[in-house]
C-alpha cells in the first residue's frame, strides 16, 4: 500500500507533465490554445489528452480501476491521435513519455522506500497499456482507412452516373 501512496503523493505533477509532453507534440501554434482553452466542447483535444493522463496514470498506480473506464478513456485519445497527421511511432510514443517522468518524480522515493519491485510493475503496467493502444490505434486507423475508400467509391458512382447521362444527352445534376 506504501507505493499506491507514493504514487498518489505525485499525480498531479506527473500528470501535468505528460499532459505537457503531449501538448509538445502539436506545432507550435496550436499549444498555447490547447493549454489555455478549458472547455472540453470548446478545446475536445485538451479535454480527451486530460482525462486520458489521469486515467493511465491511474492505471500505471494500480489504483481499482474497472477495465471498460481505463479502456474508454484511452480509447478516445488514441482514436483522437489515429486521425490527426502524426506518424504512427508519433500517435503512440506518447504513451512511453510516461515513463520518464514516473523514473524523476517517483522512482527515487520507491528506491528510498524499498519498493522498487511495485514500481516496475507499474512501468510493466505502462507498457500492458502501450500494447493495448497500438491495437486500438491500428483499428482507428482501419476505420479511418475504411472511410475513405467508402467516400472514394461514392465519389466514383457519382462521377458514373453523372458521365453517363451526359453521354446519353441528359443533362448533368
Amino acid at each position: 500500500m506504501l507505493s499506491l501512496e507514493i504514487f498518489r503523493a505525485h499525480k498531479k505533477e506527473v500528470v501535468a507533465a505528460w499532459v505537457e509532453a503531449v501538448f509538445a507534440t502539436y506545432p507550435f501554434e496550436t499549444t498555447g490554445f490547447l493549454r489555455t482553452k478549458q472547455d472540453p466542447f470548446g478545446n475536445p483535444v485538451a479535454h480527451m489528452t486530460r482525462e486520458a493522463a489521469s486515467t493511465l496514470f491511474d492505471a500505471v498506480a494500480g489504483e481499482d480501476m474497472h477495465p471498460p473506464t481505463v479502456k474508454n478513456a484511452l480509447d478516445r485519445f488514441i482514436k483522437l491521435r489515429a486521425v490527426q497527421k502524426f506518424l504512427p511511432s508519433q500517435s503512440l510514443a506518447v504513451i512511453h513519455a510516461m515513463k520518464p517522468i514516473l523514473r524523476e518524480q517517483v522512482l527515487p522515493k520507491m528506491q528510498d522506500v524499498g519498493q522498487l519491485a511495485a514500481y516496475l510493475e507499474a512501468e510493466s503496467r505502462l507498457d500492458s497499456l502501450a500494447l493495448l493502444a497500438f491495437d486500438m490505434y491500428c483499428e482507428a486507423r482501419e476505420t479511418v482507412a475504411e472511410a475513405r475508400i467508402k467516400e472514394i467509391r461514392n465519389q466514383h458512382a457519382q462521377l458514373a452516373r453523372w458521365a453517363q447521362r451526359l453521354e446519353d444527352g441528359g443533362k448533368a445534376e
